[in-house]
């Protein structure tokens, strides 16, 4: 059956969390992508000497080669959030990594939008406090906004475009935001405290804190699309309206779930 089915908001979280680590286990190949990339990238900033001091971190922070390594970060996000959403939906990690060219080309076009978000916050916007508060608040609007044209993309579904998504999830948003800022909030938490362990601590908690986040960075990659599928999933069971075209195997308890929308 489908592993998250649209529950109830602690349920849920279970759900995400469970869920997400449970495709890292069943799928650890396409798991490893993210967390190869986020190691580069920390490889990269070791040689900028991002970790030597507090002033270097800053004087490298903006610097163009981890910009780009960090853009790359972004788009192996975007791309195990194609390869989750579809293990999610079939449970079956062979047909989540099979080659699937409706999806796929229905799923650049959600890379592509990121990728032109991602590349205005990155090479364009300038990084002081005004600009990165609103990056942050364009994802906060846009991510709830837009989960169900990601999931709908994923498995092959055209009948659901960036509209109609917003249509969709439009009415489920404040919903939508919390849940999904408080299944990440944690592991952000822990990311960024990784982070600040191989700046201040001592040289050699470096590495083993930089591969700790990368294996958290792992998790979140499955995490936040696993907890966009369940917003998504919900949203869309609640209208009436099949993300998947009917594909997907949904949960027997899934109707119980549909009558409470709390």
């Amino acid at each position: 059956m489908t592993r998250a089915s649209p529950q109830r908001f602690i349920p849920a979280l279970v759900a995400a969390h469970r869920d997400s680590f449970a495709f890292l286990l069943a799928c650890p190949l396409l798991a490893a992508v993210p967390v190869a990339v986020e190691l580069i990238q920390h490889v990269v900033e070791v040689r900028l000497g991002m970790y030597d001091t507090i002033a270097q971190a800053k004087a490298v922070d903006g610097h163009p080669v981890r910009m780009a390594f960090g853009f790359a970060k972004v788009m192996s996000l975007a791309i195990t959030a194609y390869w989750v959403t579809r293990w999610l939906a079939w449970d079956d990690p062979a047909r989540a990594g099979r080659w699937d060219g409706r999806a796929a080309r229905l799923f650049a076009g959600v890379i592509a939008f990121q990728a032109v978000v991602t590349a205005v916050q990155l090479f364009l916007l300038p990084r002081t406090g005004p600009a990165l508060a609103g990056g942050f608040a364009f994802g906060a609007v846009s991510g709830p906004l837009l989960v169900a044209w990601g999931a709908a993309a994923a498995l092959g579904n055209a009948a659901i475009g960036p509209l109609g998504s917003v249509r969709l999830m439009a009415l489920r948003f404040g919903w939508t935001l919390a849940y999904m800022l408080v299944v990440l909030l944690p592991l952000m938490v822990v990311h960024y405290a990784l982070g600040a362990a191989a700046l201040l601590g001592p040289k050699p908690l470096l590495w083993p804190a930089l591969v700790a986040d990368a294996l958290v960075v792992g998790w979140l990659a499955a995490l936040m699309p696993a907890s966009g599928w369940i917003a998504a999933l919900r949203a869309a069971r609640l209208r009436g309206v099949e993300l998947d075209g009917g594909s997907a195997r949904v949960g027997a308890g899934q109707d119980d779930a549909l009558r409470s929308p709390a």
